[in-house]
């Protein structure tokens, strides 16, 4: 187990057991990263489309729709609740990494990665002492089938819709830092699971960026995904669905 990770297994054990407290200061700073957090989600942004860390390693399709200006299906309210649950989710990790006496090299600093005559800027959550770390939360489903399993990493990279590989990459290539992994908490019932990102291809990886970078300042449309075959008691039925990929896209409407 990594130190780190048992650090604040060993501290929230002794909190369950009434054996742990959290300084004014650290109850301070929550209070400061919460406000933070609430901040962000209710501040306007500028919409206009840029590549960024965030959405670089998301499908190119998806982001050629984007730099397009289309129109994307409009999220319902559980979208922004997520987001928040997901900030305020971030903030309580930050709080109890320092009081588990975690070293938190620096967090929420800006970097920039170029790529030819294209700079894409972006934040990453958190530099410990193994490297760049992105704090994430993940549905119960997801939590088990995806992260919480013996190859979560390979189960991270294999589908990869969300750009969590390529972003984390794009972050510790920009940093000059080593690659940590991600600290993901399940929403539902506040388990975590440590994935290390110690196998990953960085060099792949950013020719992968590349080739993003390349398709998106593109005009030619390339779409990632083929139709599905339609199976119904595991027979064919002459029918084609969605891919994965695309059945939860904001433009699939458009590009179907």
């Amino acid at each position: 187990m990594n130190v780190n990770q048992s650090r604040l297994l060993s501290f929230l054990s002794k909190a369950a057991r009434g054996e742990a407290e959290m300084s004014p200061h650290t109850l301070d700073r929550f209070a400061q990263y919460a406000r933070d957090a609430m901040e962000k989600q209710f501040t306007p942004r500028d919409k206009a489309f840029t590549l960024r860390m965030s959405n670089i390693g998301k499908p190119s399709c998806q982001l050629q729709m984007q730099a397009k200006g289309v129109q994307p299906e409009s999220p319902s309210y559980d979208f922004k609740m997520r987001m928040i649950m997901g900030d305020l989710m971030e903030a309580a990790m930050f709080t109890l990494m320092e009081a588990a006496g975690i070293d938190i090299k620096s967090k929420h600093t800006k970097v920039s990665h170029q790529v030819g005559d294209t700079v894409i800027n972006g934040e990453y959550d958190v530099e410990l002492d193994d490297g760049i770390w992105d704090i994430k939360t993940a549905s119960p489903f997801a939590f088990e089938q995806k992260f919480n399993t013996p190859d979560g990493f390979n189960r991270i990279k294999d589908k990869d819709s969300f750009g969590y590989v390529a972003q984390l990459v794009g972050y510790a290539k920009a940093a000059k830092k080593k690659l940590g992994g991600w600290w993901v908490v399940n929403k539902a019932n506040g388990d975590f699971k440590y994935v290390p990102a110690s196998s990953i291809n960085e060099e792949e990886e950013l020719a992968k960026i590349k080739a993003t970078v390349d398709t998106v300042n593109n005009d030619k449309f390339n779409r990632c995904f083929e139709p599905e075959t339609e199976y119904f008691r595991g027979k064919p039925t002459g029918n084609t669905v969605l891919n994965s990929g695309c059945r939860f896209c904001s433009y699939r409407e458009t590009c179907w």
